[in-house]
């Protein structure tokens, strides 16, 4: 026999070897069914209902919503003609009167404003001179001529709601106040909010409106950008024109300020007042409990600076004691 024949024939023998062992081995290795290596995943028993086959059993769905913990109605009182509260997380509805009216907003504009501003490509650190077009009778923190970065006059127009800073930021962006408006109602309608419409950047303009679910999705959206979380949980602030002497600038929110006595830091607390005479005092506000639970709570059209802050409050802590959130002892037993 050649050498290349036995080769052939030893080749292949080994081959022929090699796959009886494997047939045997195929049929000889027994399966354990307590084998969890082995184990695939079994589903509970079924049963047929109609033309379709299910499990007898169906898996509980647990809710991952804020739940009452009692049909008790609030009974706070408010002179606002709006008020809203919503979950922070899910946004679920958790009080609500008058919601679907829509109002004027005053200065919570200043927050769609601000998310505008954020869109461009300013120069915070760079300078600019404030002109006699930016004045606005109803703001005292700036002046004609006071030189001041972009930054310090952010902090101006969101801390202190100042007009006149927020006039002078409009400028900077290199648009007219028109084209500046233009953009804040396409922001809106790429933001999917629905009711809300601008026509001024202030909030001067009563024609600046929306309904209370609109402005409460208004602020969360605002919450989402640091440097809108940072001016609006800086209860006072020192502005600091060139060559002049720092000047404070108290924050409108008096829940920040402590000026309305509550039980939140300032780390609980980021929101945006608004007041011109035709929307009387708005407020709207995410406040935060010690558990880390967020609500946000919209207030439209208060009788006065006070009680807008009054009733967020009341209305916050009344929530905060009436339901219960997924991660509370108890809630399973309100889910069940």
């Amino acid at each position: 026999m050649s050498q290349k024949l036995f080769n052939f024939v030893s080749s292949f023998g080994l081959m022929l070897i090699g796959v009886v062992l494997l047939f045997v081995g195929s049929i000889s290795v027994e399966i354990k069914n307590n084998s969890q290596f082995l184990a695939f995943p079994q589903s509970g028993p079924r049963v047929q209902i109609g033309g379709d086959v299910t499990l007898a059993v169906l898996p509980k769905a647990k809710p991952t919503i804020p739940l009452s913990k009692s049909n008790e109605a609030c009974l706070i009182t408010t002179t606002a003609a709006v008020a809203f509260v919503v979950d922070d997380k899910t946004d679920t509805v958790l009080y609500e009167k008058n919601s679907g009216t829509v109002r004027s907003l005053a200065s919570i504009t200043k927050l769609m404003t601000a998310i505008v501003l954020l869109d461009m490509p300013l120069g915070w650190s760079s300078t600019t001179i404030v002109s006699v077009d930016d004045i606005d009778d109803s703001s005292h923190h700036i002046n004609v001529g006071e030189k001041f970065t972009l930054d310090d006059l952010w902090n101006v127009a969101l801390i202190g709601s100042d007009n006149s800073a927020i006039k002078v930021l409009v400028r900077a962006s290199g648009l007219t106040v028109g084209q500046f408006v233009a953009r804040m109602n396409e922001k809106a309608q790429r933001l999917n909010l629905k009711s809300a419409r601008f026509a001024d950047p202030t909030g001067l303009d009563n024609r600046n409106m929306a309904k209370a679910p609109d402005v409460a999705r208004l602020l969360g959206l605002a919450l989402k950008q640091e440097k809108i979380i940072q001016a609006l949980q800086t209860p006072e602030y020192y502005a600091k024109p060139f060559d002049k002497k720092v000047r404070r600038v108290w924050s409108t929110d008096w829940l920040l300020t402590k000026w309305i006595p509550s039980d939140y830091k300032c780390v609980q607390i980021a929101g945006k007042t608004g007041y011109i005479v035709d929307s009387d005092y708005n407020f709207v506000v995410r406040l935060t409990d010690e558990s880390g639970h967020s609500i946000r709570v919209v207030i439209l059209g208060a009788s006065s600076n006070e009680t807008r802050f009054t009733e967020a409050r009341d209305l916050a802590n009344w929530t905060f004691e009436h339901y219960l959130w997924p991660d509370e002892v108890g809630y399973d037993d309100l889910s069940e």
